[in-house]
């Protein structure tokens, strides 16, 4: 059967982890279910082993939970490759599945594919580079800031213990620390001055209040 001249019918499900995707063809009402690497040479793979399933992977719906960790780079290379990359919010899903009598609590790569080809969820439209350079500084940002919280916690520790100079180490260290908080903050904020209609990134919630309260005020921040 021709199935590459009929991509309506088929879409995909991906459920994400750390090291692998499992994807789900549903084609016709049949599953093919594939686990892969998550990581490129998987994506290719994937790619492959759809076309080999007579699958026209240019305009193929795939439906993932874009909320979910390790999620972001796989989205991004599938859409690269031509494919119709689809969000499922959790609650919608959820909504779907019980709807659809399916298992609310299976999250998985089964149910993203039904979803996909029931719900016809809107395409996806990968994050601009500015956006993903701004993410990437504050997870760096945060990274440092975890460092500094375990060198203040130690301080105590060493006074207590007598290492008096192992205490003066650590107050020049979480000095350098604080520095680097602030040289990394005004980077951020000169890249958001730079790339003013930037959405406000989840690492912002609850956190970097500074940098929030700077870049993203109110009324800004409503855009989410």
């Amino acid at each position: 059967m021709g199935y590459a001249n009929k991509p309506e019918l088929a879409v995909v499900g991906i459920e994400t982890s750390k090291l692998h995707l499992k994807a789900v063809l549903l084609r016709d009402g049949e599953l093919l279910c594939k686990v892969l690497e998550n990581d490129m040479a998987g994506y290719r793979w994937l790619r492959s082993w759809l076309q080999k399933n007579e699958v026209d992977v240019t305009g193929l719906r795939v439906c993932l939970r874009l909320d979910a960790p390790h999620s972001d780079i796989a989205a991004r290379s599938l859409a690269l490759m031509g494919m119709q990359v689809c969000d499922a919010p959790p609650a919608e899903l959820a909504q779907f599945a019980r709807g659809s009598g399916l298992d609310a609590q299976d999250m998985g790569a089964v149910l993203l594919a039904h979803y996909a080809a029931a719900g016809q969820p809107p395409r996806w439209t990968p994050p601009s580079p500015a956006y993903l350079e701004l993410r990437l500084w504050l997870q760096r940002l945060q990274a440092v800031q975890e460092v500094r919280r375990q060198e203040a916690a130690r301080l105590d520790g060493h006074l207590q213990a007598g290492q008096q100079a192992l205490h003066d180490l650590l107050i020049e260290q979480i000095a350098c620390l604080d520095q680097q908080i602030a040289e990394h903050e005004e980077v951020i904020l000169a890249h958001i001055r730079r790339h003013p209609n930037l959405d406000k990134p989840p690492e912002l919630a609850g956190k970097h209040q500074r940098v929030a309260r700077l870049a993203f005020p109110t009324e800004k921040a409503t855009r989410l």
